[in-house]
């Protein structure tokens, strides 16, 4: 929004400043800004410290602005840059989010508003002239003129500014650039940069490694890193311990629900590399290629379709085939994909927003009848339930923080996919895995 547009706006500073307790709009400010801006801007912030908001008064910024102009909320760059004013460098405050609510908004302004202007520099000029003039006789005369001047430079104009009426900036479908595991429409945004932590621990229920629910079993963990070249286009490398798989993928959404389509329409491509050694893991070069069609209806509650091919999904080096009546089973080379359809939903939940329930499932499309042991098919009679998720999100600041119980513990595109490493039908729904994924991101 123009500076210009903020001082025309139809309300008038009084009507919207809402004054605090004698004494403490600081601390109104204050409480503001640990609710909102300390995710980010804490005390590690070399930058900017917004846990002491006071030791922000006087400091230039980056523009030369001062952060905080005590008594001129319309020269601070601190209020400039949550009301989204013309000039600021890069994003709008809080970043990725909805700009603060107007009464919180004229809570800071309140607070610098009330802070003592620095006093105005004199500037001053003087002359002086003077002539005398005496005789011997007795008598003198003496004229003296003196003219002296002396100017102020007025004060700058410090009438507070009045916050705007806050504008909802478009949400993105999804918190984060993946559901579970399913990738979504959401993406980076450009220049943007993240770390992803994705853990599942063992098998809960049974025996063995089942036990305490889980966590005593063996685990598999995923990490990786995603870069946004421009908003709708990112990629991404990762590696997995599962069969010790990397994977590496780029995703293009080139219609986005925020940029003002109905929905969102993107793809996504990975190239996956298994370096497990030959004697444990087979058709260790492979890929994925997927759609997906998504809307956030009424912002609060979004869909995905998603249609992956996933290349080679066995990656089993014993592979049988069952092709006798009386079940004899030989050994055969298992180089089918494994076509499939997911569907991703979360419901956010609170007043602004920062929790979700998220749901994914993905079903196998069935080719052929040639059913396989220890591979995608393992037996003809069982049913095909796919793969199921269901988690809790939240979104603070930067993080995303997701937990989840599901039936399948890989992580990777391929891996994941049913028919293949993770074997389709699953195990009964007494076998389940609890995990959880952790997501920074950064603005560069």
């Amino acid at each position: 929004m123009h500076l210009a547009a903020l001082l025309t706006l139809a309300v008038s500073p009084p009507e919207l400043l809402v004054a605090g307790p004698e004494g403490d709009l600081l601390g109104e400010a204050q409480a503001i800004f640990d609710e909102s801006c300390t995710y980010c801007h804490d005390a590690s912030d070399d930058y900017v410290n917004l846990e002491d908001a006071s030791a922000l008064v006087g400091l230039a910024s980056s523009t030369g602005t001062p952060f905080v102009d005590p008594g001129n909320p319309g020269g601070s760059y601190l209020y400039l840059k949550m009301v989204a004013a013309e000039g600021i460098e890069g994003d709008s405050m809080p970043l990725g989010d909805d700009p603060l609510p107007a009464e919180q908004l004229a809570a800071v302004q309140n607070w610098i508003a009330s802070l003592a202007p620095a006093e105005p520099e004199p500037t001053g000029e003087g002359t002086g002239e003077g002539e005398g003039e005496g005789s011997g006789d007795g008598t003198g005369e003496g004229t003296g003129e003196g003219e002296g001047e002396g100017e102020t430079k007025p004060p700058p104009d410090k009438t507070p500014l009045p916050p705007p009426q806050p504008k909802r900036k478009p949400k993105a479908p999804f918190f984060s650039t993946h559901q579970i595991n399913l990738q979504t429409t959401t993406t980076m945004g450009k220049k943007a940069i993240s770390f992803r932590i994705h853990h599942r621990f063992g098998r809960v229920g049974g025996f063995g490694d089942r036990t305490y629910l889980g966590m005593a079993g063996g685990a598999v963990m995923s990490m990786g890193a995603e870069y946004g070249i421009i908003d709708g286009l990112d990629v991404m490398a990762r590696w997995t311990s599962s069969r010790l798989d990397w994977e590496i993928g780029t995703k293009y959404v080139p219609v986005r629900q925020e940029a003002g389509a109905p929905l969102s329409f993107g793809m996504y491509a990975s190239f996956e590399a298994l370096t497990q050694a030959p004697t444990s893991a087979a058709n260790r070069l492979t890929g994925n290629f997927q759609v997906m069609v998504s809307r956030l209806w009424l912002e609060r509650w979004s869909t995905q379709l998603t249609v992956n091919y996933s290349l080679l999904t066995n990656h089993s080096p014993t592979v049988f085939a069952d092709l006798d009546e009386d079940g004899t089973a030989e050994q055969v080379t298992d180089d089918r994909g494994t076509l499939n359809v997911g569907l991703a939903s979360t419901i956010w939940l609170g007043k602004k927003r920062k929790n979700g329930i998220d749901l994914e499932y993905v079903l196998p499309i069935p080719a052929g009848d040639t059913f396989y042991y220890n591979g995608g098919d393992q037996a003809p009679d069982a049913g095909r339930i796919g793969s199921w998720a269901v988690g809790w999100s939240a979104k603070r600041g930067l993080h995303v923080f997701q937990v989840i119980v599901t039936n399948t513990r890989n992580i990777h595109t391929n891996l994941a996919a049913p028919g293949g490493d993770t074997t389709n039908p699953f195990s009964p729904f007494g076998d389940f895995y609890f995990g959880f994924n952790i997501t920074r991101k950064w603005k560069l």
